[in-house]
């Protein structure tokens, strides 16, 4: 897991590797200080947008466009 700052959001990125052969959403990134979570009848659920891309860097990409669209 790494951290980083970029526009003043606190940014944490992990590698996931899950066991399947496409390597397309290795990446995850979320932001540190507006990630949650809830919990229903079938368990846990993010609140928050979640980047996933195939690089680091496409990962918090995603992530940032997400928070952009959520954004008023």
């Amino acid at each position: 897991m790494a951290i980083h700052l970029i526009n003043g959001i606190k940014i944490s990125t992990c590698h996931e590797y899950p066991p399947i052969p496409i390597r397309d959403m290795d990446w995850s990134a979320v932001d540190d200080d507006t990630y949650d979570c809830d919990c229903d009848q079938d368990g846990f659920f993010s609140t928050c947008p979640i980047g996933r891309g195939a690089t680091e860097q496409e990962a918090i990409d995603d992530l940032l466009a997400q928070i952009e669209e959520c954004a008023p």
